[in-house]
């Protein structure tokens, strides 16, 4: 399946992009603005933005703006439904 070369220009993707200055809120480092800042398009199908539920949908939390951050694909795909490192932090 093809990936649109830049993520959907949104006020919320903006805001949040610009909150986490265009830093993968689960690992930290930073995610590519659009498919052509990175070499192949394997790499854009891993690192590309995509919005994260800080608290699963699955384990209660909602669906909206105040419960998402940005995470790239392959880290979101990882998290699952499980907490993000920033809720294992607060627990433990």
């Amino acid at each position: 399946m093809s990936q649109p070369h830049a993520p959907t220009e949104t006020p919320l993707f903006r805001a949040l992009w610009e909150a986490q200055e265009g830093r993968c809120a689960l690992c930290g480092l930073s995610m590519p603005s659009n498919r052509f800042d990175v070499a192949h398009s394997t790499l854009w199908r891993h690192q590309r933005p995509t919005y994260d539920h800080i608290v699963a949908v699955a384990r209660g939390g909602a669906d909206d703006a105040s419960n998402l951050q940005l995470a790239h694909a392959r880290c979101n795909r990882i998290k699952g439904a499980g907490p993000s490192r920033n809720q294992r932090r607060r627990k433990g």
